[in-house]
């Protein structure tokens, strides 16, 4: 069977699914009988690979702290238009680094996984974390991009947010994050930070020569893959490699954020290969004040329960 048109492709979410055809005479009657019979539609859905260059990198936007990216400020025209399972890059520019045009390096790879609005981002327990606490002395806790307190209830425009005290946006920037609407959410990442990623020339994405406030779109599926399995074999086990290219290098909080609090429950799994499945991390949960407290494992809570009952067991042998 032929591959369908963009258009049907666009209707269906999943590479194989059932349509039902139906059969019949246009105009007929009533009495016209009509036969319906399903059949399989089998297509490879190509992904779609999205990179820009980076002007900034302070760990704001994105965000890769606390086991999740998210990108919730700056290219407004990316988080409106980009939809789960597609892919966003981004790499070094002359701006951010000195990299020349054609020389730029891989800061991040994210797949997005989940897509709310700033208004859900902010009243989502698992973000709170990722809300900016300028009165902490650590960098990484105040560089939370989760800025946008909504006032009303069905908050769209700018006034209708109250904007957070925070070291990277003030309120000339409200209106350009606000128009992005929504905040990308991502558990299948890694962010290499400034030891920015080369990639070969065989492997490499279309990048811009400049700013791209879509981005740049890679139409090639076997060199798009081919790329993702680069990036994620250098990834290993460690999401966050390094920090940012605008911290000072005696700043190491960005480390403690991949063993702190676990906020990716609730997300949308990803279909991904068990080569890029993530490995099982402890279990941190924020208490009512805000602060990180660790959460016991089920294991430790059935390793109590048999002391326990081995405890009881020896009292009543002893009677």
């Amino acid at each position: 069977m032929s591959t369908p048109s963009a258009a049907a492709r666009s209707l269906c979410s999943i590479p194989t699914g059932f349509l039902k055809q139906r059969h019949g005479c246009a105009g007929c009657s009533d009495r016209c009988i009509t036969i319906e019979r399903c059949i399989t539609i089998e297509w490879r859905v190509d992904v779609r690979l999205f990179s820009y260059k980076m002007t900034d990198d302070t760990g704001f936007a994105p965000n890769p702290f606390w086991s999740c990216m998210t990108l919730a400020t700056c290219k407004p025209q990316i988080r409106k238009h980009k939809r789960p399972g597609d892919w966003i890059a981004g790499f070094t520019s002359g701006q951010l680094c000195g990299d020349p045009v054609g020389s730029e390096r891989l800061v991040f790879l994210m797949r997005v996984e989940e897509k709310m609005t700033l208004s859900e981002y902010f009243r989502d327990e698992r973000f709170q974390p990722k809300i900016p606490r300028s009165s902490r002395l650590a960098r990484v806790f105040r560089e939370g991009d989760n800025i946008y307190r909504p006032l009303i209830l069905n908050a769209r425009e700018a006034h209708h947010f109250e904007q957070l005290p925070n070291p990277n946006h003030g309120l000339e920037d409200r209106a350009n994050d606000v128009n992005g609407r929504y905040v990308l959410i991502s558990k299948r990442f890694v962010y290499f930070g400034v030891d920015a990623l080369p990639i070969p020339s065989h492997l490499r994405p279309d990048v811009p020569a400049g700013q791209s406030g879509h981005g740049t779109g890679t139409h090639d599926p076997a060199r798009v893959e081919a790329f993702i399995d680069y990036v994620f074999h250098k990834r290993a086990r460690v999401a966050v490699k390094a920090r940012p290219h605008n911290w000072p290098r005696s700043d190491d909080s960005w480390k403690q954020t991949q063993r702190e609090p676990r906020i990716d429950e609730g997300l949308k799994a990803a279909s991904s290969r068990s080569s890029h499945r993530e490995q099982p991390a402890s279990r941190w949960t924020p208490n009512s004040s805000g602060e990180e407290t660790s959460r016991p494992s089920a294991c430790s809570a059935a390793s109590r329960r048999s002391r326990s009952r081995e405890s009881l067991g020896n009292r009543h042998r002893k009677r």
